[in-house]
């Protein structure tokens, strides 16, 4: 899947029920910027004010970074340690805490008073104990590698369908003219997504402007249909 896709962000979010999730491949019609993403969780927090409800959680999938220009990570004040190529190292910094920083400005600049807390999911989540489900899993792919290798085949992956059965997936169908594999994003335009960018996320809308100008003048402003 590889960092620059929100898979897991979506997933987490989705069997969560998270009022807020935030991956790259929704920006599939404008540019990434922390400021159309903190315009989204202040949205999802001003809709659950609306609704009563005084709490919440939204996700952000670390892939955005990887669809931002290097301007526009600068330019979220956070002092950055630079690899050999002159590109910011992500990988020593805590996002979630890049993210809730430039929130609570903004918070704070448009006078509403809301707390928030930034939560870093790490390698950690990959550590957790194994379902049944892993388990089993886990177990064909070992077993197909050997299925595969007795059938002298070489240059794929080993994959198992639902129902169990094993396949390989060879390398060269899925690199692109420079021999590398793209990492597969979310498919925006599926029906899982759309279920759930359009009808599980809790954000403004039009029916709310009128509410949410008790907090602010201009709701039309965080409404994610905008862009």
């Amino acid at each position: 899947m590889g960092r620059e896709a929100g898979h897991l962000a979506f997933g987490i979010g989705a069997a969560c029920h998270f009022p807020m999730i935030i991956i790259p491949e929704m920006f599939n019609k404008t540019s990434v910027t922390f400021d159309k993403i903190i315009r989204l969780i202040i949205s999802a927090m001003l809709k659950r004010k609306i609704l009563g409800i005084g709490y919440g959680v939204a996700v952000v999938s670390e892939g955005v970074f990887h669809f931002m220009t290097n301007e526009e990570i600068l330019s979220s004040g956070i002092n950055f340690s630079y690899d050999e190529h002159g590109h910011p190292e992500l990988g020593n910094v805590s996002k979630a805490h890049i993210f809730n920083v430039i929130l609570q400005n903004k918070l704070k600049e448009i006078k509403v008073s809301i707390k928030s807390r930034p939560v870093e999911l790490g390698y950690e989540l990959r550590c957790h104990s194994p379902t049944a489900f892993d388990l089993m899993y886990c177990s064909l792919l070992g077993i197909g590698v050997k299925h595969l290798f007795d059938q002298g085949l070489t240059g794929c992956m080993v994959t198992s369908d639902q129902k169990g059965d094993i396949h390989p997936l060879f390398l060269k169908d899925v690199e692109d003219e420079n021999g590398k594999v793209r990492p597969r994003l979310v498919n925006m335009n599926g029906q899982k997504a759309k279920m759930v960018f359009e009808d599980g996320l809790q954000y403004l809308s039009p029916e709310d402007y009128e509410a949410a100008k008790k907090y602010i003048p201009n709701p039309e402003y965080y409404d994610l249909r905008k862009y």
